[in-house]
């Protein structure tokens, strides 16, 4: 173990033995500072879920972006010949309805229109 004289401070630590100057710890600080940036600018510019509509023959609806734990806004409903629109389903199969004024979103999905005939 080592002596300890009185006029030598022991701060390092951990890192005693590392042996870096202080112009090499800025330049790391300021590399990851400026990663740092980027990952949010990127996370921020494409964050949220793309929610997407398949009318299956109906008219076009417009695909929406919503952050997780949002509620899809309620598009215009489509249009069919023949047909009378019944809602959305998380399913083509068009067995799981998806509740517009309680379900949210926790990703990226496509929503499918339900139909039932005139």
């Amino acid at each position: 173990m080592e002596e300890r004289k009185d006029n030598e401070p022991q701060l390092r630590g951990l890192y005693r033995h590392v042996r870096i100057s202080v112009r090499t710890l800025n330049i790391i600080i300021l590399v990851l500072s400026a990663l740092l940036v980027v990952c949010i600018v990127i996370g921020i510019s494409r964050g949220g879920y793309q929610i997407t509509f398949d009318t299956l023959g109906g008219t076009v609806v417009e695909s929406q972006k919503h952050m997780y734990g949002e509620l899809v806004e309620e598009p215009n409903p489509p249009t069919r010949e023949g047909y009378v629109f019944d809602g959305w389903y998380r399913d083509e199969a068009l067995t799981y309805p998806w509740n517009i004024g309680e379900d949210v979103v926790t990703e990226s999905m496509t929503l499918y229109a339900g139909w039932k005939e005139k």
